[in-house]
């Protein structure tokens, strides 16, 4: 049954899970949606702020300014005036009142009468209404017929829209690999898998019978690094991606010589009909747990099989973020897919149309899929952020078969005991779902160098963690300490700040919020520091007091910063912004918050770090596939490219000289390790030497001092499991 809300020129579709207004569809996020419904259906009522909390969140912890933001993006959607309210009126300090007109429709006929701005007629017509009541009893009687039978039709529609949860019989582990296995695909019969796992000699394709005692035979052994397979619907092509020699590939489901279907992109995914393999534009950065996989500007392909037609699905910004992790629904009619920083779930229809929101712009999701009756989305997340409980997990959520739009809100099918769960695939029946179960462990190291920025030393471990991963050192101007993101008290948690001297004594949390406080970049004074709070769509900016721990907000900011670093004078932050799907390099002024856009590269010019003088700003820049590092006048001005464009490389810091810049970059064979490059010779230096393909390194920190580079190591493990469905 199909509830309509309508007041003034808005309409809510309860059936469809949508809001128009004047018959376009407004971009309001799933728990806005749900709040605004939730209003409505209180409608002249005032619902004070912990009811609203309560019946939108559910037992999430979240804060007031979740729940303000929330009615703030309502009010900007609808065009409401919170001074001179029209839909959404404040009763200050207790909460909120849905007060417009209301019609409300049920297969396209009115069910109630509009009802006044109160929710209640006056007093006069209730006792005129209670006289005539009185005197024809049989009205009465007839009345709450009528009346029964409405609220049973409403209560039938509220259970049929309420998200029906697959219900799990088995869980089985199906590989027990010490290392990291992962990224299954069934065969169209189901009664085999393939995967990717690296046995020594780096990632190749394997393939293996459910049956017990089913053994594991390799398909490929050319050493190229070949990860991501997805069996074709007739069984006899797997698609794969190579990361040595860059694009998809096709290979005989027996073993063969694979041959090369296109130049770029990865994670290929093949349409039910088998006409078209979907992927997405950008490479594979790395096997985190919580690698978010495309970064800007990815976005989605299809091309067919034979290697003709190839075509854009989504356009670079729309929406934002980096688009990748591809699937088909069963008709082949749509496609699923994930955007990264910030990070959703979307579908859209094979033609670029029809683009729709399936979650909130928050946290990490990972490898969206169709159940194959089409009408669900399953999909991995980490939504720790904003909750004091941990929220890794498969999640669901009901979508309309004929447009994937959302019909509610998502729901955890199961959880995952601190692993994330990523690369889904569903067997043909729907009755199995196979997954890898990854997790990490992460640490800080610290490598001594010299002053001429060589290895000076062995590799100290300063801080350790399970299932969590100790990120973005800083040091402080004067060289006294470290400042990191983490959740070492509580793996799983949200990620918060911590500090610590340069050896790794005197570890303490200085943060404790319940969101993500991510990206600690110091004022002058050594004393406080500056990072960001990630609550969705915005980024506050916060500083803290080390000494104190207290906290204060800097700039409550609508753009959307994914990086931000202070200027060695305090006065200006450096920060990525995204226009048109393009990560740039904007400049704020601390003093104003006015914005000046310093680069305008055409792929990406983001991630700056400041030179110790303040004159220059070194950057990552983007060539297809490929990665440099440059820099740039921090006034304005060409850019000076140091590295040429090859593999993965991100920077970090500067030395204390100005002559060094420290990053991390990925060679060929997939392993990551610290390096520098001189900004007067162009020279460059492998500081580091794993060799480990499911580790990576990142974020390394030179102090001031001039005497080592703090640095992020963290290992990945994974092993496929399959779920049964009763």
């Amino acid at each position: 049954m199909a509830r309509v809300y309508r007041f003034d020129d808005v309409e809510i579709d309860r059936g469809n899970f949508r809001v128009l207004k004047t018959g376009k569809v407004l971009p309001i996020e799933p728990k806005a949606l749900n709040l605004l419904i939730f209003l409505v259906e209180n409608r002249g009522r005032l619902i004070e702020k912990r009811e609203l909390i309560d019946g939108v969140w559910g037992d999430a912890y979240v804060t007031e300014n979740v729940l303000t933001r929330a009615i703030g993006q309502l009010r900007k959607a609808l065009e409401d005036d919170a001074k001179d309210a029209r839909y959404i009126e404040t009763v200050p300090t207790r909460g909120y009142r849905f007060i417009a007109d209301l019609r409300v429709e049920e297969n396209g006929k009115p069910v109630a009468a509009t009802l006044p701005p109160s929710g209640e007629p006056p007093f006069a017509e209730v006792e005129a209404t209670k006289s005539h009541l009185r005197r024809y009893g049989i009205a009465v009687v007839a009345l709450i017929a009528v009346a029964s039978a409405v609220t049973m039709l409403f209560l039938v529609y509220r259970t049929r829209s309420i998200p029906q949860t697959f219900q799990i019989a088995s869980s089985t582990q199906l590989t027990t690999s010490g290392g990291l296995t992962f990224f299954p695909t069934f065969s169209p019969d189901a009664t085999e898998i393939a995967y990717c796992a690296d046995r020594g000699k780096g990632f190749e394709i394997f393939r293996r019978q459910l049956a017990p005692g089913g053994k594991e035979f390799q398909l490929t052994s050319d050493g190229e690094q070949n990860i991501q397979p997805a069996w074709s619907p007739d069984g006899s092509l797997i698609a794969y991606y190579s990361n040595r020699r860059g694009g998809i590939w096709l290979l005989p489901a027996l073993g063969g010589q694979a041959r090369r279907l296109t130049e770029f992109g990865s994670h290929p995914a093949w349409s039910r009909d088998g006409q078209w393999i979907a992927f997405q534009s950008s490479p594979v950065n790395d096997f985190g747990a919580d690698s978010m996989g495309a970064y800007p500007p990815s976005i989605i392909w299809a091309i067919h099989p034979d290697g003709t037609g190839a075509r854009q699905i989504t356009m670079p910004g729309k929406p934002t973020g980096g688009h990748g992790a591809p699937s088909w629904s069963p008709d082949s009619r749509h496609i699923t897919f994930v955007s990264q920083a910030p990070s959703a779930v979307w579908s859209i229809a094979a033609d670029g149309t029809g683009l729709a929101q399936l979650t909130d712009l928050a946290y990490f999701f990972y490898d969206p899929v169709y159940s194959p009756d089409g009408n669900s989305i399953f999909y991995g997340a980490d939504a720790a952020s904003g909750n004091m409980e941990p929220t890794l997990g498969l999640f669901q959520v009901r979508v309309s078969p004929d447009i994937s739009a959302p019909l509610g809100p998502p729901v955890r099918v199961m959880d995952s005991n601190g692993f994330n769960i990523k690369n889904l695939a569903f067997s043909a029946d729907g009755k199995k779902l196979i997954y890898a179960a990854m997790g990490m462990t992460g640490r800080l190291e610290s490598l001594p160098i010299s002053k001429a920025g060589d290895p000076a030393g062995d590799i100290v471990e300063l801080t350790s963690s399970v299932g969590c991963r100790n990120s973005e050192p800083s040091f402080s101007p004067d060289g006294s300490h470290i400042a990191f993101e983490s959740c070492l008290s509580r793996p799983g948690m949200t990620a918060q700040i911590w500090m610590m001297n340069p050896d790794g004594s005197s570890l303490h949390q200085l943060t404790l919020g319940h969101d993500p406080m991510v990206t600690p970049t110091w004022y002058p004074d050594s004393r406080h520091i500056l990072f960001a709070s990630l609550i969705r769509p915005t980024v506050d900016l916060l500083s803290v007091d080390t000494e104190t721990l207290q906290e204060k907000t800097v700039n409550k900011n609508a753009l959307r910063f994914s990086r931000i670093e202070l200027s060695p004078d305090g006065a200006q932050l450096a920060v990525n912004m995204q226009t048109d799907g393009v990560i740039n390099t904007w400049i704020m002024d601390m003093a104003n918050g006015n914005m000046r856009q310093l680069t305008f590269e055409k792929e990406m010019a983001g991630f700056p770090e400041w030179s110790p003088d303040g004159k220059f700003i070194a950057v990552e820049l983007q060539r297809g596939s490929d990665n440099s590092i440059g820099i740039l006048p921090s006034a304005g001005g060409p850019i000076t490219q140091l590295t040429p464009y090859h593999g993965r490389q991100w920077l970090h810091s500067w030395s204390s000289d100005g002559d060094k810049i420290f990053y991390a970059k990925q060679a060929e064979d997939l392993i990551w390790n610290v390096w520098s490059v001189s900004r007067s010779t162009k020279i460059e230096k492998q500081l580091t030497h794993y060799t480990k393909t499911n580790a990576f390194v990142r974020y390394p920190a030179a102090s001031p001092r001039g005497d080592q580079v703090v640095y992020e190591y963290t290992e990945t493990t994974g092993n496929i499991w399959m779920l049964q469905f009763k």
